[in-house]
């Protein structure tokens, strides 16, 4: 569950409820009481988190830690796992023969120094952590016991000010390493107990060898997790090497097939264009290549002059919008090719250039749109007719490139 509320109501509730405690709690072992005492007065906390939330409202997930935990040995489980966290901490700062040894140890000024040091260097850590946040974050909570990793106060879960991260850099910040030690020193002895399951139960005639076991197994296991991680990047840098040297290998392929279509292509055009096939003179193609020849402006491949009812008996031009079917008798259109692949199409009327009826059709693109299934393509979308008409022309794709192959390509 999930509770909105705001500090001043939280403040007042923790007065209430200490004023008026024996009649709340008349029970000497009541969980409220245990509550209480790690809360502190009220006073106080309203002190150290007046700038928490500035008065506002703050939101709490309700979680009992009372609950029953389903598995029998969690609390073992946490207590040992909190305990190779503080026991890692010692032996960064005093080394021995064994554990009972160190542990043993008095503390002096340079392991006090070292500890700070140790300390400053965590807090390093988790600063860069915090502004360069990972996908998996790990906390260290020294002060964890058999009751697992809780805050010292449940004000301090107020997720605006005092983050998990936080709360475990400021506990690690105010333990002193004697304090560590004696955390340390209370989880093993607690560990030591006939009740502890046997997976989790130290003893001191080892001198808690157990306990450094479990750490060393734990670096082995991390340090073999780095190696398998490792392994898979190395996999899979060499999968991308080799589908960057396929890919290479294929747009190289692709290239050498594109290169040979344009050299065919361009055969095809010069080869048609070098022969000159007997036109009847007089005719409308005979005059438009004269008229082209006498102007300079031959195109290399060819031009073909047309009417628009001339195409549209081929079934080539399918409609115009800008001019009525009775009208397609006075509109001439002009294919050309100048260069390999591409087609001007311009209509005229007459001497005059009809305007925004000119378009240039790729090859590529007509074969394209063949092979999607398109039966038309517009051209023409802004020319404009004598009678005020506006509207682009569609052409019939396939019959469009049969008159381009026939035109430009096949040796007639």
């Amino acid at each position: 569950p999930t509770l909105y509320i705001k500090l001043a109501d939280i403040f007042s509730l923790h007065s209430l409820v200490t004023d008026n405690l024996p009649v709340v709690a008349p029970s000497r072992d009541d969980p409220i009481k245990e509550l209480l005492a790690d809360l502190g007065t009220a006073k106080s906390n309203e002190s150290d988190l007046s700038g928490a939330a500035n008065g506002g409202e703050i939101t709490l997930t309700l979680k009992s830690r009372f609950t029953v935990q389903e598995d029998p040995n969690a609390e073992a489980r946490a207590l040992f796992m909190a305990t190779k966290r503080l026991v890692l901490y010692m032996i960064k700062v005093q080394t021995g023969t064994n554990l009972m040894e160190i542990i043993c140890r008095p503390i002096s000024h340079e392991d006090a120094d070292r500890w700070i040091a140790v300390v400053r260097e965590e807090l390093a850590e988790k600063e860069h952590d915090r502004r360069h946040p990972k996908r998996t974050n790990s906390s260290f909570d020294p002060r964890a016991s058999l009751r697992g990793a809780r805050a010292q106060s449940v004000y301090s879960e107020a997720p605006s000010a005092y983050s998990e991260d936080r709360r475990d850099a400021l506990d690690l910040e105010s333990m002193t390493y004697a304090e560590l030690k004696h955390n340390a020193l209370e989880n093993i002895i607690a560990l030591e107990q006939p009740h502890t399951p046997q997976q989790f139960r130290l003893s001191r005639h080892n001198n808690y060898q157990d306990l450094l076991n479990a750490l060393a197994a734990d670096i082995r296991q991390k340090h073999r997790r780095r190696m398998d991680r490792q392994r898979e990047i190395e996999a899979t840098r060499a999968t991308l090497s080799q589908l960057d040297s396929k890919a290479a290998f294929l747009e190289d392929q692709l290239k050498s097939y594109n290169d040979y279509i344009e050299q065919c292509l361009h055969t095809l055009a010069n080869k048609k264009g070098a022969k000159h096939k007997f036109i009847l003179p007089f005719t409308k193609q005979w005059s438009h290549e004269r008229e082209l020849e006498r102007a300079g402006r031959q195109p290399k491949f060819g031009s073909y002059k047309y009417s628009a009812r001339q195409l549209a008996d081929k079934g080539v031009l399918l409609s115009w919008a800008a001019y009525a079917p009775e009208h397609w008798g006075q509109v001439n259109l002009v294919l050309s090719s100048d260069e390999v692949g591409v087609f001007h199409l311009e209509a005229s009327s007459g001497s005059m250039m009809l305007p925004g009826a000119s378009a240039n059709l790729l090859l590529d693109d007509l074969l394209q749109a063949q092979y999607e299934g398109r039966l038309a393509i517009g051209v023409f979308d802004e020319a404009k007719g004598e009678s005020g008409g506006v509207g682009g022309a569609r052409l019939a794709v396939n019959l469009l490139l049969h008159l381009v192959f026939k035109k430009f390509y096949r040796d007639e």
